[in-house]
């Protein structure tokens, strides 16, 4: 009996941040389930075909399945990149799955990290362990979002955050999507904070990171909180670098008997 599982993520164009950290969450994966094979998908069309163009191939996870199924695995477990249940793991992976699910023996999906209220606690003990706060600073993290639907995991996060006394601020990039900017902004100005550390709340640096986080120009999130009279450190660093954040898939992998 052969089994896989296919860690399936948006991609990320940058060499660099591909390897620290979507291949480096894939390896810790590996490393705890040795017992199947670990392949991987990039659900983002935009992301594959600028790969394509450097010389690079990702499979979109219709190919990876298809690559399963030719190569004679029978039970597979899909585990999704992505921190909550958004639009593109609604289209991109349960919409991708339904024609598979009688190629396989046993096909499984598992979940995003923050699907459920109670996983907030699981990524707050994440953040509490990778960024140690100085005394009097503030952690602004902002998240992608989703377009189709407002997505409560971020709500449910900060919940948490304030629950246990964690200075942190949860905000999202899309503009359809909220916490947007305005709310991360009013609970700082409420609090009276004034040293913030910025970092994104995504698997992988990028475009995301390098531009509407920490860009230059006047509407990312650095120059409107510097803007806003704020002292502003930055982390780069994708979550997926972070081997505690890691170990995340590996704890809802471990939900599965297989």
């Amino acid at each position: 009996m052969k089994k896989a599982i296919l860690f399936a993520s948006f991609g990320v164009i940058n060499e660099q941040a591909r390897k620290n950290c979507i291949d480096a969450a894939a390896r810790q994966i590996e490393a705890a389930f040795p017992e199947f094979t670990l392949r991987q998908a990039y659900t983002s069309v935009f992301i594959r075909k600028k790969l394509a163009e450097q010389g690079t191939h990702m499979d979109s996870l219709s190919e990876a399945l298809d690559g399963l199924v030719a190569d004679g695995f029978t039970e597979v477990i899909i585990q999704p990149g992505y921190l909550t249940a958004g639009e593109e793991y609604e289209k991109k992976v349960l919409q991708v799955i339904e024609p598979y699910r009688q190629k396989f023996d046993r096909l499984l999906i598992s979940r995003p990290l923050m699907e459920c209220p109670a996983d907030g606690a699981d990524m707050l003990a994440v953040l509490q362990e990778i960024f140690p706060l100085e005394a009097g600073e503030d952690l602004v993290l902002v998240g992608h979002g989703s377009p189709h639907q407002h997505n409560p995991a971020y709500e449910n996060l900060q919940a948490d955050a304030d629950k246990a006394g964690f200075p942190a601020h949860i905000g999202v990039i899309e503009p359809t999507d909220t916490p947007d900017f305005a709310a991360v902004l009013a609970r700082l100005q409420a609090k009276g904070a004034k040293n913030i550390l910025l970092a994104p709340l995504l698997l992988s640096g990028g475009a995301h990171v390098n531009e509407d986080i920490a860009g230059a120009e006047a509407e990312s999130w650095l120059s409107r909180l510097q803007a806003a009279g704020f002292s502003v450190k930055v982390s780069l660093k994708g979550l997926g670098e972070y081997p505690a954040f890691q170990k995340l898939y590996v704890k809802r992998l471990q939900e599965w008997d297989f």
